[in-house]
């Protein structure tokens, strides 16, 4: 066999690694095979914005194989739309189908943390009857993504999700400070890493937004990169996991799919086997085609769409069968109609209209035979109590006596506030405007304000209302505390 049949075979066929090349033909040498394999492919590779840890720039082969694939997937996607949409939501057929498909996220999410799968208790946590807080805030970010799938998917929407995910609605960081456990290098020759240095995250999250919003891939393709991209990262402490999926059905949502994304369960490649999952990711850092993971990816998400439409293929068949033996049976206009027949009421007078009803009311009594109603008894006459004298109701002093509270805090009136921010301006060089805005409005002693305030009073995004927060902590006129699971910000006496 030539070198560019070998070339269409292990990447049309089967888009092989060397390695596994190299057990194929069960040779140890094969530069010269893999030279011309790499050739073929690079006449199919789209290179993208983003970038590893090395600076290299990743890309995928669309070769034509590949290419059919992720086409044949978005097909089905648009099908499978199309049925959503056709669902009746009057009789609850929309509903029965989000609730099903819910159901169905919560359980991977569930699977993932190792908490409760079953459906019951599933469903259990979507009515309210039973409360596990993960499973709970992720229902939470899934009505999010559902809602707000034409926001800009930027680091306040990350923010959003990460939050609504976490339960924290008072965020006092943001992408992780400290490297995890992992972060070392498994490999004596290379450095390949499975979570992003600290240093580099925020970096690399920026180049996914401009990646999410710029590039021309399909939208599953987008979507599944954006999946792998977070996953290697890792830009958060904890629920790296969920933030991929969520974030991932957002660029779904926002570019072809809407609200509909929000029930695909796309959480199910966090169950796949994690073992071949972290052979791709390991062959991804080295050779930077990101062509190995998206092949996996793209085989997982066609059988979802295909287990998808069959369900909904089911579900519809159901349905007509409910309707097509519903003709069979008794409507109500027939029943009232047999009714009446039976009772034969003559046509009477008006002036006996009131003669006529009590006939009725007798004859429909036989027909249906009621029990007749029981007799009704005669309790005994109670002792009379003395009246007792009508209180005297006091009158109302319509002068107000005053606040039932004496703490109220001195506040300063706006012209006041605007003085304030003006001189904080002059007097210290290193604030900003927004900075001196805020203080000059939130200066009380005593009080205790937030970020969510700030990013309120300021309107900006909460990134930049937390380094401003911690800016002005830095600077002296705030003193940071915990309340509970949350941080909050207290005025230093400057005096």
């Amino acid at each position: 066999m030539s070198n560019n049949d070998l070339a269409m075979r292990f990447t049309e066929n089967y888009y092989a690694t060397k390695n596994e090349v190299s057990k194929e033909l069960k040779i140890s040498l094969i530069d010269g095979v893999w030279d011309k394999i790499l050739s073929y492919r690079s006449s199919f590779y789209h290179y993208l914005s983003l970038k590893g840890i090395d600076k290299n720039p990743l890309r995928i082969c669309l070769c034509p194989t590949i290419a059919n694939k992720a086409n044949n997937c978005e097909t089905k996607l648009i099908r499978l739309l199309d049925d959503y949409h056709k669902l009746d939501r009057v009789n609850g057929d929309a509903q029965y189908f989000e609730m099903s498909n819910s159901i169905k996220c919560l359980q991977n999410i569930g699977a993932k943390k190792n908490l409760v799968s079953d459906e019951e208790n599933v469903r259990a946590v979507i009515h309210g009857s039973r409360h596990i807080s993960e499973l709970a805030n992720y229902l939470d970010a899934l009505k999010f993504v559902e809602s707000k799938y034409v926001n800009a998917l930027d680091m306040d929407y990350l923010a959003e999700l990460y939050s609504l995910v976490s339960g924290n609605s008072e965020l006092t960081y943001f992408y992780r400070e400290t490297e995890l456990e992992d972060v070392n290098s498994y490999s004596p020759i290379a450095r390949v890493y499975k979570s992003a240095p600290c240093s580099l995250i925020s970096q690399m999250m920026d180049g996914l937004f401009t990646f999410v919003s710029k590039s021309n891939l399909s939208p599953l393709n987008k979507s599944l990169v954006a999946f792998y991209y977070i996953e290697f990262v890792k830009p958060f402490k904890d629920y790296n996991d969920e933030i991929a999926a969520l974030f991932a059905k957002s660029v779904l949502a926002h570019d072809r799919l809407n609200e509909f994304a929000a029930y695909f369960p796309l959480e199910s490649l966090l169950n796949e086997n994690s073992n071949e999952m972290n052979k791709k990711f390991y062959e991804v850092q080295v050779t930077s085609d990101l062509t190995y993971f998206l092949t996996y990816a793209l085989s997982s998400t066609d059988q979802l769409i295909d287990r998808m439409l069959d369900n909904m293929a089911e579900y519809s068949t159901q349905i007509i069968k409910n309707d097509f033996f519903k003709l069979d049976e008794p409507q109500v206009d027939e029943v009232k109609e047999e009714i009446h027949k039976e009772v034969k009421v003559e046509e009477k007078p008006v002036e006996e209209k009131k003669e006529q009803q009590v006939v009725v009311k007798e004859v429909i009594r036989e027909i249906i035979r009621e029990v007749p109603a029981p007799a009704v008894q005669v309790e005994p006459k109670k002792e009379e109590k003395p009246v007792e004298p009508t209180p005297v109701i006091e009158k109302v002093e319509e002068k107000p006596l005053g606040l039932a509270v004496s703490f109220i805090q001195p506040e300063l009136d706006e012209k006041t506030a605007s003085r304030l921010e003006r001189q904080l301006l002059e007097m210290d060089v290193r604030l900003k405007k927004d900075q001196a805005y805020f203080y000059a409005r939130h200066c009380t002693l005593g009080m205790y304000y937030t970020i969510d305030q700030y990013k309120k009073a300021t309107k900006c995004v909460y990134e930049t209302a937390r380094t401003s927060m911690e800016k002005l902590v830095e600077y002296g006129y705030y003193k940071k505390m915990q309340a509970g699971k949350k941080f909050v910000y207290t005025p230093v006496d400057r005096k």
